[in-house]
């Protein structure tokens, strides 16, 4: 049978997955500013429409004024040709205003504010258009000239950029019969201007915002490449502590095995050793053994931080598990001539919600802890309700001692009091810290207290099993008495 061809990934592709949080980055930079740039140029060119469309409302109403207050003066050209001159001082964007008359197949000019054009003839597809359609037209264009003169652009007038609002509507007597024609142009000089003013600002706006957009998403890229990187710290971070947790797994069955087979030697099961050698032995015996504890503690640390630990809660009196602590560690304090016990109060204590093996290794931990830092004196382990809610359990000693910089530092990963009188005294550092984390997953706390050449206290306290209060039993109704017959 052929074994499967192994899929080859392609050179793009393999730079895609590698790069994307780059590419990504550079489409977003090249896609947010063209976003707001046609946004910005579809808002502008919406904004010129409607302006021209108002400008062009305008033109037209004015037309319309112009029929409705000249309707009695269509008879009289010279009054006619006053009312054309006025409101052109009364509206200066009014740059050309003719009335024209039918006059066979062509329109000749009665009025106007170009007065060498009255009685010209005048020109123009717009003026045969709304006289036949009998409706108002309004057009752009660049030609201020009246309708008399040649509606051809001069070259000046072809580049330059003012505007104008051409309006031609037929003009109704009273009657609503049409007579007459108005030509007129309307300047948008002032309102181009200010179009042109907003739009520049609008531009530069723009741009503003597009360089802070792109200042942002080039920040964004570096964001990015920092996430990529923590991604990349935090897998690293996780081969360590994988190779951390395999190798203190694959170290314990040797060392099991070493300190197996020295502890045969030393009770002389191969038969007596003399002194020297045997003096050697128990040397390698203390090194398996603190060699063992470490990979114990490094083992503790790796279910802590990857958060494999799994504790068993349950209800604990906690007077027995001290007792047994006690007479456990009791020869180690003997070996040092210290006096280790545990004053048990008078009123039995209430029970707290832990996990048992999990408690008992703190406790050891901490007592431990207390016999090797403590040359001379006592190792006291004392009990008590603290705030009605809270067993606290102390363990006090009267050892080395430390000062108030160390006590902040002593649950830290891998720190140890450094002294002349801790320098031969064996540890990893992280039996502290492993003991913290322990406390806490258990809903406990736990403090230092200690003052240096005086003595140190150890304190943890665990949340009190709260009692379930019954409900008494109600009194009895006294019974009702009996009718009388």
């Amino acid at each position: 049978m052929k074994s499967a061809a192994p899929v080859k990934i392609g050179a793009s592709s393999m730079f895609l997955r590698k790069n994307w949080q780059i590419l990504y980055a550079v489409l977003l930079i090249v896609l947010v500013p063209i976003t707001v740039i046609l946004n910005t140029f579809f808002v502008v060119n919406r904004f010129r429409k409607t302006v021209d469309v108002e400008l062009q409302r305008t033109a037209l109403i004015v037309g319309k004024m112009f029929n409705v207050t000249s309707v009695d003066l269509f008879g009289d050209t010279e009054k006619l040709q006053g009312r054309v001159e006025a409101i052109a001082e009364v509206l200066p964007e009014v740059k050309s205003l003719d009335v024209l008359k039918k006059d066979g197949e062509d329109f000749t000019v009665v009025a106007s504010l170009y007065k060498d054009g009255i009685g010209r003839s005048a020109h123009g597809r717009q003026n045969i258009l709304a006289w036949y359609d009998n409706q108002a037209i309004a057009y752009l264009t660049k030609s201020p000239r009246s309708a008399a003169i040649d509606q051809k652009l001069t070259p000046d007038e072809a580049r330059s950029s003012e505007r104008y609002w051409g309006v031609v509507m037929p003009l109704e007597d009273a009657n609503g019969e049409k007579v007459l024609l108005l030509s007129m142009k309307l300047s948008l000089a002032v309102i181009d201007e200010l179009v042109r003013s907003n739009l520049f600002w609008s531009y530069v706006w723009l741009l503003i915002t597009v360089l802070v957009v792109m200042l942002v998403l080039a920040s964004n890229t570096r964001l990015f490449q920092y996430a990529s990187l923590y991604k990349k710290l935090q897998e690293v971070d996780q081969m360590k502590d994988d190779f951390i947790s395999m190798a203190s797994h694959e170290l314990r069955a040797p060392i099991t095995a070493i300190r197996g087979y020295l502890s045969l030697f030393l009770e002389d099961a191969f038969g007596k050793m003399d002194d020297k050698p045997k003096e050697i032995m128990k040397t390698t015996f203390s090194i398996a053994t603190h060699l063992g504890t470490l990979v114990e503690d490094l083992l503790e640390v790796s279910k802590l931080e990857q958060g494999r630990m799994k504790v068993d809660m349950e209800e604990l009196q906690v007077e027995p598990v001290i007792e047994e602590i006690v007479q456990q560690l009791h020869f180690e304090a003997e070996k040092k001539k210290l006096a280790f016990e545990f004053k048990k109060p008078a009123a039995p204590l209430p029970k707290i919600t832990v996990d048992k093996s999990r408690f008992k290794q703190v406790l050891i931990n901490l007592c431990s802890n207390a016999i090797k830092y403590t040359p001379s004196g006592s190792v006291t382990v004392t009990s008590e309700v603290k705030d009605g809610n809270m067993l606290e359990i102390r363990v006090i000693d009267t050892g080395l001692g430390m000062s108030a910089e160390a006590r902040e530092k002593l649950f830290q990963k891998f720190y140890r009091v450094r002294t002349n009188d801790t320098a031969t005294i064996p540890g990893t550092g992280l039996g502290l810290w492993i003991t913290k984390q322990i406390v806490e997953i258990m809903r406990g706390k736990i403090y230092c207290d200690s003052i240096e050449r005086v003595g140190t206290q150890m304190s943890v306290l665990f949340p009190i099993v709260q009692e379930k209060k019954t409900v008494q039993d109600a009194p009895a109704a006294p019974a009702a008495p009996a009718p009388k017959s």
